[in-house]
């Protein structure tokens, strides 16, 4: 168990230094894949030239996070995360209001923030197991074998993320070209989105955790009934959130900005959130049980071929129905995970009882 959290949280350290060295060419080579408007280009990186200082504490506590998750300790992680949050937001508002430090301001609230949250990660651990095991296992880090399957599932991983971030990077620069107005509505209806991600990620990662013990177990029955109950909450929920963004949609706008331009703009597009949430939680919901399932290949070749239907359909809807068309491509995206996920859960099943 000490393994299993201390060779992730070495690659998340190395990786996040990584960053940090490539900085200067990762921000060149972003801002000309977006090719925003100058003004956006130039606020885009005073924010990431603050924001890049926290990339080794960022990937950490995703490792940290993901380790106290597998351990059950979903309470914890949930305290981490609003006081990750709650800091984020009281720092943005005095570096940017009080301190008038503008966009980079956002940026060094949220690095801190997240420095904090990593820091706190590693208390919360050392309280679940004594520094002199972690030093222990230390000793034991070498051997190929163990880092192959950690790097074979992350590249899984990776593919998946690195895709799934195209597409939203993709979102944003079809959206440039329709013009500022139109980049800054999806930008608001795009924070709306991932309020909406997180709300529909719990039954995703209760599925990963209560899956994975079955799999561990070699329990099909175990996996079918978590599987079940989950899928049903997951129905149930995302149809409630559904409901819930037809009703707020009217009070979200005003409270994000005073530009009641903006707002008109962005409530146009805004009943595209109350059609994302049943069709997505099904991406999510089975991401968890895949993920827990250690069978990173099929959420990687999933997402391969999600990304090989959505960028034709970004292309053509959007030229068709202008932003509509873009969140319409949004929508096929998210369909298409579910739905080629749902087809790969009858093998998963079949294959469990053959662990013992």
């Amino acid at each position: 168990v000490v393994l299993a959290g201390l060779r992730p949280m070495l690659a998340a350290m190395l990786g996040g230094v990584a960053l940090l060295l490539l900085q200067q060419p990762i921000a060149w080579l972003a801002l000309r894949l977006l090719a925003p408007p100058t003004e956006v280009a130039e606020l885009t990186r005073q924010y990431f030239d603050a924001r890049i200082w926290s990339a080794p504490f960022t990937l950490l506590a995703y490792a940290q996070f993901a380790w106290l998750l597998g351990l059950g300790h979903s309470r914890q992680v949930m305290l981490l995360q609003l006081l990750m949050n709650a800091l984020n937001a009281a720092l943005a508002i005095t570096f940017v209001s009080g301190l008038g430090w503008g966009v980079s301001g956002a940026g060094w609230a949220t690095a801190i923030s997240e420095m904090t949250a990593s820091v706190l990660a590693g208390r919360v651990m050392l309280r679940q197991v004594p520094w002199q095991q972690w030093r222990a296992a230390w000793q034991q880090l070498g051997g190929m074998a163990p880092w192959r399957r950690l790097f074979a599932a992350n590249l899984d991983i990776m593919v998946r993320t690195l895709l799934l971030t195209v597409s939203f990077a993709l979102m944003t620069r079809s959206a440039a070209q329709l013009g500022t107005l139109t980049l800054a509505a999806n930008q608001l209806l795009l924070q709306a989105f991932m309020v909406c991600v997180s709300l529909l990620d719990g039954f995703a990662v209760a599925a990963e955790v209560y899956g994975a013990r079955a799999i561990g177990a070699g329990s099909r029955a175990g996996l079918v009934l978590v599987v079940r109950r989950c899928s049903w909450l997951s129905l149930g929920w995302s149809s409630l959130l559904a409901l819930a963004m037809a009703l707020l949609g009217l009070f979200y706008l005003p409270l994000m900005t005073p530009d009641v331009q903006l707002q008109r703009m962005a409530a146009a597009f805004w009943p595209w959130l109350v059609v994302l949430p049943p069709v997505c939680i099904w991406a999510f919901f089975w991401d968890g049980v895949f993920m827990g399932a250690m069978r990173t290949q099929v959420l990687r070749n999933g997402m391969l071929l999600s990304f090989a239907a959505y960028v034709p359909a970004l292309w053509l809807l959007q030229r068709g129905f202008a932003n509509h068309g873009i969140w319409a491509a949004l929508l096929v995206l998210m369909a298409m995970r579910g739905l080629l996920l749902t087809l790969a859960w009858p093998a998963l099943r079949d294959g469990v009882g053959l662990l013992r």
